[in-house]
């Protein structure tokens, strides 16, 4: 696939301007249309179908920002999930901890994403974007438990509320005598 690299580099925070960008592997581009090979003998199917070329340009720079960087990994989380007996989570708890919720993996990816997009996006685009990752993070929550700190380019934690299922049910994890191990 055909990349305009000089622009979607200026496009990218400093720090990762240098990074590989070839994500688009098993894709290809008829016309505007990216297109993904078939697999196994299928057809193949259209990716994405771009408006024009500047339409184009921008689904690939937020493609990339979902590749490059690093995910902070460093943060706490107060609950770890172990293993899971009689369809029930076990945990670990952190007696100090950054975050006062079960870990959720997908945040670090979530903020490194948005950090790259930030850069180089146009303002309108990315608080678009802020929104859906927001709301993919209170997904499970019945009152909503994040938000995005749009200075210091982060999730927040602003409620103690519990995660749901998919009915809207609390879900009170972890319950008492779920926790096997505290640590510091």
């Amino acid at each position: 696939m055909r990349l305009d690299e000089k622009w979607i580099r200026e496009h990218l925070p400093e720090d990762v301007r240098d990074e590989d960008l070839d994500v688009f592997s098993g894709l290809y581009l008829d016309g505007l249309k990216v297109m993904s090979y078939g697999e196994r003998g299928d057809p193949d199917t259209v990716h994405y179908d771009a408006k024009d070329e500047e339409d184009l340009r921008w689904w690939q720079l937020e493609s990339i920002c979902h590749s490059v960087g690093k995910a902070d990994n460093t943060k706490t989380w107060r609950w770890y999930r172990d293993h899971a007996e009689n369809g029930r989570w076990l945990y670990i708890e952190h007696k100090t901890y950054d975050y006062n919720a079960i870990e959720d993996s997908r945040l670090p990816g979530f903020e490194s994403f948005l950090r790259n997009l930030k850069y180089g996006f146009p303002a309108k685009e990315w608080e678009k974007r802020v929104q859906e990752y927001v709301a993919l993070m209170n997904y499970w929550y019945v009152t909503p438990h994040w938000d995005y700190d749009r200075e210091k380019l982060c999730f927040i934690e602003i409620s103690d509320s519990k995660e749901h299922d998919e009915h809207a049910n609390i879900i009170e994890e972890p319950r008492p005598g779920s926790v096997i191990k505290i640590v510091d």
